[in-house]
């Protein structure tokens, strides 16, 4: 069997990548195939470029955990890393670093950003139950589909959420010089390499009015925080385990807050996520 395997990929790898990559976006449209064909079409650039590969996934929402998130159901019931859990432990973190820096949520906290905003329903989260008075939020995403079916749902809730397709590499040629009182990025960063994370934090830092939060995958053993290097999940598809503090120190930033937990929970969940000012807040 693991001989048919090896063959198929070796026939595969014969075929040029664009071609294959056109055949994967055909496949994965055919809701009578499943995932993991159009993602074996290109698996063998998972290990020579990982970040490629996971971009090309979720920009053609190919993928069963790009698809995880394609479901107006989460806006009624919100997930962060499909834990509740997570999501209130995260937010409760926040408005007491937000109060420890002497900023009110309700009043200081008028513009969001979320990078990695699937369908937006974090951000319709934060409309309703954090940031009510918020004058602007906004969402970017990859994932055209995902961008575009939730941009719909929105706007037939009368929501004030904006969603924008685009790139968290290409922060600047979307915004330009515009800030915002909070940014958040979970999750997405495990996409990238130390080197690329390394720079996403700087630029979003230096989106960064009053405070940022980076939450992602948790070393299972060992604080985040402790770990000398980015280091490639076993468990997660070839994403990566940062050190986000070591990140915002690069980037001129302070860490305020820091929460890790093992996985010492009964579904194995992890627990990993970061709150930090820029250096434009510090005393």
């Amino acid at each position: 069997m693991r001989v048919k395997v090896r063959l198929k990929h070796r026939v595969l790898s014969l075929l040029p990548i664009s071609a294959r990559k056109h055949a994967a976006v055909w496949i994965g449209k055919q809701r009578w195939l499943p995932d993991s064909v159009a993602i074996r079409m290109i698996s063998d650039i998972k290990h020579s470029d990982p970040k490629g590969f996971h971009k090309f996934l979720w920009s053609h929402h190919i993928g069963g955990y790009a698809k995880w998130y394609d479901s107006a159901e989460l806006f009624n019931e919100v997930k962060m890393n499909g834990s509740v859990k997570t999501r209130e432990e995260f937010f409760h973190a926040l408005f007491s670093t937000l109060k420890e820096l002497g900023l009110d949520p309700a009043r200081d906290i008028l513009s969001v950003l979320e990078v990695g905003c699937s369908l937006g329903y974090l951000l319709r989260y934060m409309e309703r139950e954090c940031f009510p008075d918020a004058e602007e939020l906004v969402g970017v995403d990859i994932d055209r589909s995902a961008i575009e079916k939730g941009a719909r749902y929105l706007a037939s809730a009368g929501s004030r959420v904006r969603l924008i397709q685009g790139d968290m590499e290409e922060l600047d040629h979307l915004f330009n010089e515009h800030t915002f009182d909070f940014v958040l990025a979970s999750g997405v960063l495990s996409y990238l390499n130390s080197v690329d994370a390394t720079q996403v934090v700087a630029t979003l830092l230096n989106r960064t009015n009053k405070i940022l939060g980076l939450l992602g995958l948790a070393y299972e053993t060992v604080d985040n925080n402790d770990i000398p290097q980015s280091l490639i999940s076993s468990d997660h598809n070839n994403q990566w385990l940062h050190n986000f503090k070591t990140m915002v120190e690069a980037g001129g930033g302070r860490v305020v807050f820091s929460r890790w937990k093992g996985a010492d929970q009964p579904n194995s969940r992890t627990i990993y996520f970061v709150f930090a000012v820029p250096g434009k807040m510090e005393s």
